[in-house]
């Protein structure tokens, strides 16, 4: 995890997630229409695939804000990715 900027006296933050998974292409094209519903106007985020690998990218107004956001999409990341895991096992 990287994170950027930000302070406590509410400047814009930004964190940029790497998750390494096999079902990094699937998850994408699970959380993108998520994008645009995150829990506050406040957060901006996007996701692509950057050499096989899901990449997060959430801008917040505020840390506040960026904790919400972060803990939003990696909520749906996970949940998914267990999914998938629990799928392939049973095949």
């Amino acid at each position: 995890m990287v994170f950027n900027g930000g302070d406590l006296m509410g400047h814009a933050s930004s964190l940029k997630v790497i998750i390494e998974t096999p079902y990094a292409e699937t998850i994408l094209k699970a959380i993108e229409p998520e994008l645009s519903s995150l829990p506050s106007r406040r957060v901006k985020a996007s996701a692509r695939l950057q050499d096989g690998d899901l990449a997060l990218e959430i801008v917040a107004e505020d840390l506040v804000a960026l904790r919400a956001g972060m803990n939003a999409l990696l909520r749906w990341v996970v949940a998914i990715d267990e999914c998938l895991r629990l799928v392939d096992s049973r095949q």
